[in-house]
């Protein structure tokens, strides 16, 4: 089968042995797959992996082979599956049901290899069910947006938090865009894109600023706010310069949650923190079955996020186009 391939330095396409499944595993032919912010983190050096690895943790596909164990019904399912794999369900963690942070797990297409290839072998358990009414194209948001959905269940929202701001609208700052209009609080965002910041307005954010045009980003946030700064404040930029800004731009006892995965370690300054008494969150992988609810539902909007589709064999030019533009917030790869 082919499959793209990250061996240290860059992203090849090879011919590779089909995966073999053993009697409790199922063989899922690939569909679509994501390119991910951490995928981009890894291609480009600054988040190290076991290398060579197939990449690719935002995907889906269809079930074409079972194991000897696995009940026939699953045959011929559209499916995705959740990142963490090898979960040994009796670590402490696994005991109080947080299998995400299982003390075994491996992460697909970060530990172990993922879904940038025709077939990935995958245990039953991590699959979800994809509803007729979801294309596969719009279900490999579905990671993604249970990852902002697990941003709120991380970070309860209180009666005194009205204003939040989210730094950076690439696909996750635009799906937590959404998820953050659902739950009434007033949201700014800040990106250097114009045709994001229109679109997280469209929406139904507040106010857009472009990065760009703005000498003081958290002045601008504490002119827009009373003075105070944001009662929320989270970072989906990658990019650990940003930090700075993304702390100073909330009110003193406000809340910041992390969602950046850039790999790459960032100062802080621990002071401000404790004398305005900031709390920090953050959080990963979330809530699948709420994520395929929302998007069945329509509650979630995810077509405008698809920038670019790409084959397989032009797995490099998926890469590529983020660098190309700005406006780019999700590239796909089609399988």
């Amino acid at each position: 089968m082919k499959a793209a391939i990250f061996d240290g330095k860059e992203i090849k396409i090879e011919n590779v042995p089909e995966p073999m499944i053993n009697d409790s595993q199922v063989l899922v032919r690939v569909k679509a797959v994501g390119i991910c912010g951490t995928d981009l983190a890894i291609a480009h050096g600054d988040l190290p992996t076991p290398t060579p690895i197939i990449l690719g943790h935002e995907f889906v596909g269809e079930v074409v082979k079972l194991g000897n164990k696995i009940e026939k019904d699953w045959l011929n399912k559209r499916v995705t599956s959740e990142i963490n794999s090898n979960i040994d369900f009796s670590c402490y963690y696994c005991k109080q049901g947080l299998y995400t942070q299982c003390l075994s797990r491996k992460a697909l297409g970060i530990d172990i290899d993922g879904a940038l290839a025709e077939y990935i072998a995958l245990d039953p358990y991590l699959l979800h069910e994809i509803p007729d009414s979801i294309s596969y194209v719009e279900a490999t948001f579905i990671e993604p947006l249970a990852a902002a959905y697990q941003t709120f269940e991380m970070m309860p929202i209180d009666k005194n938090d009205e204003t939040m701001v989210i730094f950076g609208l690439g696909k996750l700052g635009l799906l937590i865009t959404q998820v953050a209009l659902s739950k009434g609080l007033k949201l700014i965002v800040i990106d250097g894109s114009d045709k994001k910041l229109n679109l997280a307005k469209k929406y139904g954010a507040i106010q857009g600023l472009n990065r760009h045009n703005i000498k003081e980003i958290p002045m601008e946030i504490k002119n827009l706010t009373a003075g105070l700064g944001a009662d929320i404040v989270v970072d989906t930029t990658g990019n650990p310069n940003a930090l700075k800004d993304i702390i100073s731009s909330c009110r003193t006892r406000g809340k910041v949650h992390i969602k950046s995965t850039h790999g790459l370690e960032t100062p802080i300054n621990l002071t401000d923190i404790v004398v305005r008494e900031l709390t920090l969150y953050s959080s990963r992988c979330g809530p699948f079955e709420k994520a395929i609810e929302g998007l069945k539902s329509g509650d979630i909007q995810v077509k405008e996020l698809i920038s670019k589709k790409f084959d397989l064999d032009n797995v490099h030019e998926a890469f590529d186009s983020y660098s190309i533009s700005s406006d780019y917030i999700k590239t796909l790869i089609l399988i």
